[in-house]
């Protein structure tokens, strides 16, 4: 639906009301996404102009980035209210210029979208202007949605039929998604969407055989998990087998069918170490034929190396590869890992490793993540074989020189649940964590000493995804 309103003014902060006039504000919402409104006005000889907008007429103290041009946009804006802009401008001597206010309605999310609940906020511990993008698995379906701290939506976008978003990562610039656009059944398809915030430069790039998860370099190209098929492969028992593996590869962004990916690293070809049962999950036939064998679910880079990140469920092994040459830089977790816990837990020899359980509950079993920085990550511990299993969030320091890592910090279900599928961790600037509960439909903002401070839980028949926090959706504060 479209609305259009305009205010012609001339209000301002000199006495001269023909100096530096403001007029002809109109509001227009995207034809795409219903929580973003373009703005466009007239301004005379000016220094900067730019839009500021909120939900109450008397304190609009959101505000577009500054610019020389007479149009802005206002991005993930919630639903079902109206907000209210006014365009202000400087002119030459630094005087301030500013419209009358003009509001416009934001139409309700789709019915079809769980409703969340947000309680247990801590406003002492939150950042209330924070919006939380994750995507939505329902049956049939999936979403790509934002949510502002009240639990409304500010964004959403939903998939083609029977196509499952599992990833959804901020773009490498800061200023919009990338999210996974996977379909491995019936007609096999894999794509990546990137999009900006304020719905512009959509895009989608063909990854070949992708799963799983996808992350944008910071050139612009798409990393991403691609599925690896061998029959007829040695195992380390002297046995053979049909194997479903994984690779790391690389394609530029708007790639199509036509173009090849480069491969970065490859499980079977690249991997140093002969093919094992890695676990009882080996046994699983999966979708495209062949036994399970890594089943890699999750991709990172790395912001101070020129490496990127690989972490495999079924070996439960983080691994580190130079983007260049493709030679593995070091392995966290897993049998053959060579990253020590400084605490002293280790790997069980053999047949074995996946029995990670030690003291200090160091070691993950099964995980998912999305959150590396450089020194240190966060993981999803899904828990699959511990004793207990129970998942858990998990934060760890790590030194890649000395190749040691320690647990610095975990909070373990509140009921003790075990969450099969996903999950996610982000470390925030705060010092909190956000984590989501997939199978709950449930997000948590939890402190450092494990005190959960907000919480959004989705009505039933919806899972959390991955997780994208932002605190500025024009760049100016990279996302987290």
């Amino acid at each position: 639906m479209l609305w259009l309103l305009a205010a012609c003014v001339g209000s301002g902060s000199t006495p001269d009301d023909a100096a530096l006039p403001i007029t002809g504000l109109a509001l227009t919402i995207d034809a795409v996404l219903p929580t973003v409104v373009h703005a466009a006005w007239d301004v005379g000889p000016t220094g900067e102009t730019w839009l500021e907008y909120g939900e109450n007429p008397e304190d609009l103290r959101r505000r577009t980035a500054p610019a020389l041009g007479t149009t802005a946009t206002a991005a993930a804006l919630a639903e079902g209210r109206n907000w209210y802009f006014r365009a202000a401008a400087t002119d030459a001597d630094g005087a301030r210029w500013q419209s009358d206010s003009v509001s416009i309605g934001i139409a309700n999310a789709p019915a079809a979208l769980p409703r969340f609940t947000v309680s247990d906020v801590s406003d002492a511990d939150v950042d209330p202007d924070a919006l939380v993008f994750t995507s939505l698995l329902q049956e049939g379906t999936s979403w790509v949605v934002g949510l502002d701290r009240q639990g409304d939506y500010v964004w959403w976008w939903q998939s083609d039929g029977n196509i499952e978003v599992d990833s959804v990562h901020a773009a490498a610039d800061g200023q919009g998604l990338i999210f996974t656009h996977f379909r491995q059944v019936e007609r096999p398809y894999a794509g990546v969407v990137s999009v900006r915030f304020d719905g512009s430069a959509w895009a989608t790039t063909w990854a070949a055989d992708g799963h799983h998860d996808a992350v944008q370099l910071p050139g612009g190209e798409i990393a991403y998990i691609a599925a690896q098929r061998a029959d007829a492969v040695p195992l380390e028992d002297g046995t053979t087998a049909d194997l479903a593996s994984d690779r790391l590869q690389v394609v530029a962004q708007g790639a199509t069918s036509a173009d090849s990916p480069e491969t970065v690293f490859s499980f079977l070809d690249d991997y140093a170490h002969q093919p094992w049962r890695v676990c009882s999950h080996f046994d699983d036939e999966t979708p495209g034929g062949g036994l399970n064998y890594t089943h890699a679910n999750s991709v990172m880079v790395d912001p101070d190396r020129d490496s990127l990140l690989i972490q495999s469920k079924n070996i439960d092994a983080l691994i580190a590869v130079d983007r260049e040459s493709g030679a593995i830089l070091w392995q966290a977790g897993g049998r053959y890992g060579d990253v020590t816990d400084v605490d002293g837990d280790v790997i069980p020899d053999g047949e074995d490793t996946w029995m990670v359980e030690g003291p200090n509950r160091t070691w993950w079993s099964h995980g998912h993540m999305s959150h590396f920085w450089g020194d240190g990550f966060a993981m999803f511990d899904n828990g699959y074989h511990h004793p207990d299993q129970v998942s858990r969030a998990v934060a760890y320091a790590l030194d890649q020189d000395a190749r040691t890592l320690e647990k610095v910090w975990e909070f373990r279900s509140e009921t003790d649940s075990f969450n099969p599928l996903l999950g996610d961790v982000r470390r925030l600037s705060s010092g909190n964590y956000l984590v989501s509960w997939t199978i709950q439909g449930m997000i948590t903002e939890v402190t450092a000493d494990m005190r959960v401070v907000w919480r959004a839980s989705a009505s039933l028949g919806a899972a959390t995804g991955r997780l994208v926090y932002v605190t500025d959706v024009y760049g100016r504060t990279p996302p987290q």
